[in-house]
């Protein structure tokens, strides 16, 4: 499959986001670019408690229900603004499309970081069929293919697919369900719509939003928003890192949503510079921005609540503290002084609750202190190149921010994001760290990660405060031309547009140099197919491919998930036995992986495979993904076993038929 093939899958996935959210999104009475940010976060938090719904109900998973749902949602929110703008005597502003100077700058700003980051990711993957060859892949890809062959994509319930006979448990399965969509309504292979619908959410939901939380600090300023979308292509450390490591699609869909949210929990306590903002958009964006980042990834969930400390912090000071409305109303200043610290506590709550068992968060420190505070200034986390042109933007906006005292709770968020990263990757295993970082997993990768939500707006301030001082000195040039000569109208807008122009490409270029070249070179490992891949091989995967020749649809085979080969189930539409690397498994099928070669002399092995409906075997040898070794005795040796012969081979690969029963 081509990447010009996949143009259809791309304009699909891009609708699938926008349409439903952007619907509800124009009923909440958002307009402009708000709408366009906010539309993917409201689908995201619909199709995840649609999910949900129809998983009880039991209704099949389809783009329908979202629909229904959707226009609903509308229909409520339509009714609830009106009623509103009757109310307060509110005039609303009229949906209508118009091309202004200043969105058309706002567009192009768009349109070069979204084709930026398409582009980066286009070289991560190679080929729009490659998978990433990481651990955490054989659950993603199984568990889409799994919604899709049950029509349940609820959180409540996917980890039916791995928990053996036990109960389901949560599991965040938003980014499953929208790719499963994604497949029905494309018929694309599933492994070309992960690809392209991650391109897709790194593209426009990641850039939109880092706009959007422009924005809201600095007001409608065209050349500031519009450069921030291209700043949101130049950060190695994110969307690139999370579709390396792990592979983290969860957690990676969760913090592309968090810029949009942050602007929203800004626009909700009334800290932000946003003024086209509904006041019923004011009030719904937030909390069902935080539904859609909670069933996305808790982790991002609580990346936001971090986040939103500073704000609700600054907010409160500055209605009551700063402006001296304590003293004209003590019981209101009172009741709110309560509430504040109720949320508080309950957030104290939230970080006990809402974290990974303590054997889960094992990652240990990866650098001393002070490394990893040159990290964050320099950008470059992880151990990545320092990228300095962008780091010296985002100083300078620290200083304008300092300078001006103003947009202090940026800077607060700004040091809440270094505080986590410094202790998750500098200080060494203990009690406090485990508190403080726990949440995620103590993982340093999930936790750089975040940084460039609030490191992109400050680097936007920075470039603000350059174009300021390079405007004034263009602004003398001229004046002293138009002494000489007068100038023709709208020559001097040319020239300062000319100029802006000149200025951003030329940040541009340094920005994508090598940080973001060593990203993607070392991202593209871990796509790479070849006769070494970790986890599904060439030989592994053209052998895959012949199972729909060979296997029956109502045939399973048996598999160890550690070697690649419980991939034939996302990538060869046929059951296995186990589904992930970590699954529970249930009586039948551990009989199956502990004596099927012995299926002739133990009497409990036919009734098993009768069970299970076991027919075939992969063997995909002894290489497991994390060089480990994990055993499974039934499956392996199996050239010498006489309950099974061989059926099809491609170079170690090999395809077993189950004679014995």
């Amino acid at each position: 499959m081509s990447w010009a093939a996949t143009l259809p899958l791309a304009v699909a996935c891009v609708a699938l986001l926008l349409v439903p959210g952007g619907i509800l999104a124009t009923a909440l009475g958002l307009r402009g670019l708000s709408i366009w940010a906010a539309a993917p976060v409201l689908t995201v938090s619909m199709s995840a408690i649609t999910a949900i719904v129809c998983g009880k109900a039991g209704i099949a998973w389809t783009v329908l229900p979202l629909l229904v749902v959707a226009l609903l949602a509308s229909g409520v929110a339509w009714f609830i603004r009106r009623a509103l703008d009757k109310r307060f005597g509110i005039d609303a502003e009229p949906w209508r499309f118009h091309v202004t100077p200043a969105g058309a700058g706002q567009f192009m700003g768009l349109a070069a970081g979204a084709l930026l980051i398409g582009w980066q990711l286009v070289r991560v993957f190679s080929e729009p069929e490659n998978i990433s060859q990481t651990f955490d892949n054989v659950f993603h890809l199984n568990a889409v293919r799994y919604v899709l062959d049950t029509g349940d994509a609820s959180s409540l319930t996917l980890t039916s697919m791995t928990n053996g006979d036990n109960p389901p448990y949560f599991y965040p399965a938003a980014w499953h369900g929208v790719v499963a969509l994604a497949v029905q309504l494309t018929g694309a292979p599933l492994a070309a719509s992960v690809n392209v619908f991650n391109i897709v959410v790194a593209a426009l939901v990641w850039t939109l939003g880092c706009m959007v939380l422009t924005r809201t600090i600095v007001g409608d300023k065209p050349w500031i928003v519009g450069f921030s979308g291209i700043l949101a292509s130049c950060f190695s450390s994110f969307p690139i890192l999370l579709l390396d490591f792990g592979v983290l699609y969860p957690n990676f869909l969760a913090i592309a949503m968090i810029p949009l949210g942050l602007a929203a929990v800004a626009v909700f306590f009334g800290v932000g510079t946003e003024s086209k903002w509904h006041p019923l958009a004011r009030y719904a964006v937030a909390p069902v921005a935080a539904i859609a980042i909670a069933i996305a990834h808790p982790n991002g969930a609580m990346t936001l609540v971090a986040l939103s400390i500073p704000v609700a912090v600054v907010s409160y000071c500055r209605r009551y503290v700063g402006s001296g409305l304590w003293r004209k109303r003590p019981k209101e200043t009172a009741a709110v002084t309560l509430g504040l610290l109720a949320a508080m506590a309950f957030v104290v709550l939230l970080w006990k609750v809402v974290r990974p068992p303590a054997e889960a968060a094992f990652w240990g420190p990866t650098k001393l202190p002070a490394g990893a505070v040159g990290e964050i200034i320099t950008n470059s986390a992880m151990g990545r190149p320092a990228a300095w042109v962008l780091s010296a933007l985002m100083l300078i906006g620290i200083y304008a921010a300092i300078r001006t005292r103003s947009h202090a709770w940026l800077l607060c968020c700004f040091a809440v994001t270094a505080v986590l990263f410094i202790t998750v990757a500098g200080v060494e295993r203990g009690y406090w760290r485990n508190v403080i970082t726990g949440v995620w997993y103590n993982d340093s990768y999930r936790l750089a990660a975040i940084l460039p939500i609030t490191a992109l707006p400050l680097a936007a301030l920075g470039f603000g405060w350059l174009w300021q001082g390079i405007r004034r000195i263009l602004d003398l040039q001229m004046s002293k031309r138009v002494s000489e000569s007068a100038p023709r109208r709208g020559t001097k807008a040319t020239f300062l547009t000319a100029a802006g122009i000149l200025v951003i490409v030329l940040l541009t270029i340094p920005m994508q140099g090598t940080p973001m070249k060593v990203a993607v070179a070392g991202a593209s490992h871990n796509y790479a197919e070849n006769a070494e891949s970790a986890l599904v091989s060439t030989d592994e995967l053209a052998l895959i491919n012949k199972l729909d020749d060979i296997v029956g649809p109502n045939e399973v085979i048996a598999a160890s998930p550690w070697t690649g080969a419980a991939m034939a189930y996302a990538l060869g539409d046929r059951r296995t036995t186990s589904m992930h690397t970590l699954s529970t498994y249930p009586r039948n099928v551990e009989i199956i992986n502990n004596n099927l070669r012995d299926a002739e002399t133990n009497p409990e092995v036919c009734p098993a495979v009768e069970a299970t409906g076991v027919r075939y075997i992969l063997d995909f040898g002894a290489r497991e993904v994390h060089g480990d070794r994990h055993s499974f005795p039934g499956l392996e040796n199996l050239q010498d076993s006489p309950a099974v012969e061989l059926v099809t081979q491609v170079g170690e690969a090999k395809l077993y038929r189950l004679i014995a029963c």
